[in-house]
């Protein structure tokens, strides 16, 4: 069996649980995958370096250490005619530097390694602005929690789809929140980020939280959605899975693409 990672920068696999109410489900055919590339490429609407990793696959039995592909050509175009050739600032890491992604705009990410070629297509949705973030404690039996919620307001008559990405005092959280506006659409919308006791950290009093919020297409969702219901059935302190989740890219490369608007928030946590 071989192991395969999820991706997102610093190489942190994070899950979320079905915990949140009213989402869409998404059936699944995942597959048990032999050796193969592990592409993570990301295009945002930020003028800033924009990263593409590439490593490989480990037998499942092997420790959690995938191997970076070196010597890749990586390009990303986009469906205005524009072009940007990704070199390689450390082993298995390809940037760009002072390029930002344009909403509506098409993009497709090329890599050549090892003679074979694989791709990948996203579409950068427009933004929808975050307009808050607000801290509540909940309790559970006998514990007290602090709950982070993201608010913002659906956009009307079009398919929106989110990724929210947590820090508490500048460590990143293992867990990774996905939502689509299925039963949402035009709607002011408040989404708990909950935080298990399972998880890497806790949120108390006087922390610093940070949140950022992508607006991301169907196929990248439909990936991170995947693997919100894989965690759910597994053991949450494992950060790798066994199992291929659907992604946009070809020739059975592991990983994803996607083509996002990013916009962070912070809240101080009070007493």
């Amino acid at each position: 069996m071989i192991r395969s990672r999820t991706y997102v920068p610093l190489l942190l696999l994070v899950l979320a649980s079905l915990s949140f109410s009213c989402k869409k489900i998404i059936d699944l055919n995942l597959d048990t995958a032999a050796q193969q590339i592990i592409i993570e490429g990301n295009m945002t609407n930020q003028r800033e370096v924009q990263v593409v990793r590439i490593s490989r696959s480990v037998p499942f039995s092997e420790q959690n250490k995938f191997p970076a592909v070196s010597g890749a050509v990586v390009m990303v175009t986009d469906d205005a005619g524009n072009s940007y050739t990704l070199n390689e600032s450390f082993p298995g890491v390809y940037t760009v530097f002072n390029v930002a992604g344009r909403a509506g705009r098409t993009y497709t990410l090329h890599v050549d390694v090892d003679g074979q070629t694989y791709t990948a297509t996203s579409k950068m949705p427009n933004p929808v602005p975050l307009d808050s973030l607000t801290a509540s404690k909940e309790s559970f039996g006998r514990d007290d929690r602090t709950i982070v919620a993201v608010n913002y307001n659906d956009p009307p008559n079009v398919a929106n789809y989110y990724l929210f990405k947590m820090t508490v005092n500048g460590v990143k959280a293992e867990r990774i929140f996905s939502d689509s506006d299925f039963f949402t659409d035009a709607r002011k919308v408040k989404t708990d980020l909950y935080l298990t006791s399972n998880d890497n950290i806790e949120i108390k009093d006087g922390d610093n939280v940070s949140v950022e919020m992508q607006s991301i297409d169907k196929p990248v969702y439909t990936y991170w959605r995947s693997l919100e219901q894989q965690y759910s059935s597994g053991n949450p302190n494992d950060v790798t899975t066994p199992s291929n989740p659907p992604n946009n890219l070809s020739n059975k490369a592991l990983g994803y693409f996607s083509a996002h608007t990013t916009q962070t928030m912070n809240v101080l946590i009070s007493p």
